[in-house]
């Protein structure tokens, strides 16, 4: 395995308790793509910043690793822009 090359690291494991990702636990390809799909954060990757993403299945996950700082900022893009907020 070649641990020079940047990028994160994804695992698949229901965890014992909630985790909390970015965007609130919504999958950041749906969120690229204007869809709020929400996560148990069971499918997940970590980059190199440290910050968790939750993903829906393993081809959301296999799609945000092709570029998943593209997707990062469009996700940004949308959530910020479609979030919920209070009154």
């Amino acid at each position: 395995m070649d641990r020079t090359a940047p990028g994160g690291i994804w695992k698949y494991a229901v965890p014992p308790t909630p985790l909390r990702g970015e965007f609130g636990n919504e999958d950041p390809v749906g969120l690229a793509a204007g869809k709020h799909i929400p996560t148990d954060c069971s499918m997940n990757w970590v980059g190199d910043d440290g910050k968790l993403y939750c993903f829906t299945t393993g081809t959301s996950l296999v799609f945000f690793e092709e570029a998943p700082q593209s997707y990062i900022r469009a996700a940004r893009r949308f959530f910020d822009f479609d979030r919920p907020r209070a009154h």
